[in-house]
């Protein structure tokens, strides 16, 4: 199995260089610059507050080639390329390489929610599903798997877009399973939220959202301990800046976690 899925790593990998290489001679693409500042606040010791300011760019490029760099500073720090893919899309199949092409299912908050890292990687796409190869060090040897997610979106069921996905750990040989559905429309507010479930740990996590009016809301959960967290974040446009505020309570530690930020996006 080892060898099957390094084949299709390898294969995958050849034909995104390829395919990058055939459009770039072809086609011409104008590079775009987006990006944002962000200043965020949290509380410290003693009922205080502090606040850091941050820099966020991204620079994309092409239609059927595909060039998204993610670069993020922050004040008195270097300029450092958080994220980035390359890949081009033909015919309803996309090929992607890079470090932010993870498949799994997430949620708003994710504090229990299993989690399945993924590094680089090689991601392939065809209409509602996706593969995405993960290498354990791909500067060193591109053969060696570490793990291979996989996700694939049934559509419209009962009124949710529900998305179905998968983990397999190469090394460990664990698998976990995850579950999102949203879209689920009453009144002004949409619903949604996610399922996961290790097999080896043998547990069952949740996280359930709602969105109302520029509210973000959620609670989770797992099977030894069902109401874990709650929490959520409200958003709110002026003119060209985004001002937010939000926060987390612990409901085992008590703990109260709020923050705020003012972002300008350009």
């Amino acid at each position: 199995m080892r060898n099957v899925f390094t084949i299709l790593a390898v294969a995958a990998f050849a034909s995104a260089a390829s395919a990058e290489e055939t459009v770039t001679k072809v086609t011409t693409a104008i590079p775009t610059l987006s990006g944002a500042v962000n200043l965020d606040f949290a509380e410290t010791a003693n009922d205080k507050w502090g606040g850091t300011m941050g820099l966020e760019l991204d620079i994309n490029a092409g239609s059927l080639a595909t060039i998204d760099l993610g670069f993020v500073g922050a004040d008195g720090s270097a300029l450092d390329l958080d994220t980035w893919t390359v890949g081009t899309q033909v015919g309803g199949v996309g090929v992607a390489v890079g470090d932010d092409n993870g498949v799994f299912v997430e949620a708003e908050g994710n504090q229990t929610l299993a989690a399945p890292a993924m590094t680089e990687s090689v991601a392939v796409s065809v209409g509602d599903a996706s593969v995405a190869v993960g290498f354990t060090d791909w500067t060193t040897d591109i053969t060696d798997i570490s793990n291979i997610q996989g996700a694939y979106t049934l559509g419209d069921v009962a009124g949710l877009a529900v998305t179905a996905s998968g983990d397999y750990n190469m090394d460990s040989e664990n698998i976990v399973l995850g579950a999102s559905a949203g879209g689920l429309a009453v009144g002004e507010a949409s619903f949604g939220g996610a399922v996961t479930y290790d097999m080896d740990a043998e547990k069952f996590a949740y996280e359930g959202t709602a969105d109302i009016m520029g509210l973000t809301a959620y609670a989770n959960g797992d099977q030894d301990n069902t109401f874990q967290n709650i929490g959520g974040e409200y958003e709110y446009l002026l003119g060209g800046a985004a001002l937010t505020a939000g926060a987390n309570y612990n409901v085992d530690t008590e703990d109260f976690t709020p923050t705020a930020g003012l972002s300008f996006n350009f």
